[in-house]
């Protein structure tokens, strides 16, 4: 599949991803990845999410259908890729690393990630080394999906902090179940 779309790219031909939730399950499980040929009226392939392939598309250049598919894509790299760095320092410290970054490097400004972290609830945590090995790490691959945005994917400063932001935002919601928990009541 990927050599035929490589080989079509080549040729000029232009594709778009969608990235969506199909079966309605809270968090960032369940969702599909379709590929689309610009201007197509159904996809041409679709299957579970996929990292391996999501990231051969975004080293081919492939961008979503509109920033919500892209938003959906980018919360889903940064769970993938902060997953062992949560294995290795645990739930609770990772999560309380993670809002102090956020918090302390103004990403909260906005609106998507403040209202997330509103609902939130996270205690401080001593400042070690372990804790600024962490940050470095969460700041890294947040760096690292705003590379990806502005020089695989082109989209100007502008775009690349609204589709972020986004991507954050439901990040957070799904680390701390916020929208389960709204849903609940207990929000």
């Amino acid at each position: 599949m990927l050599a035929r779309l490589v080989a079509a790219i080549e040729q000029g031909q232009k594709f778009e991803v969608d990235v969506r939730n199909e079966e309605e399950i809270f968090g960032l499980d369940g969702y599909q990845l379709s590929i689309w040929e610009v201007g197509g009226d159904k996809p041409i392939s679709v299957f579970p999410w996929d990292a391996e392939i999501n990231e051969e598309l975004i080293d081919l250049r492939v961008r979503s259908k509109d920033l919500e598919s892209e938003a959906n894509r980018f919360a889903i790299r940064l769970r993938d890729e902060l997953g062992a760095t949560e294995t290795r320092y645990g739930n609770g410290f990772f999560n309380r690393t993670l809002v102090d970054l956020i918090t302390e490097s103004y990403l909260d400004k906005y609106p998507d990630i403040k209202n997330s972290l509103e609902r939130t609830h996270s205690r401080q945590v001593e400042r070690t080394a372990e804790y600024h090995e962490c940050r470095d790490t969460i700041a890294y691959v947040i760096g690292k999906r705003s590379r990806e945005l502005t020089r695989q994917l082109e989209y100007d400063e502008t775009t690349m902090q609204k589709i972020l932001s986004k991507a954050i935002a439901r990040y957070i919601d799904n680390r701390f179940s916020l929208s389960q928990r709204k849903q609940m009541g207990l929000l």
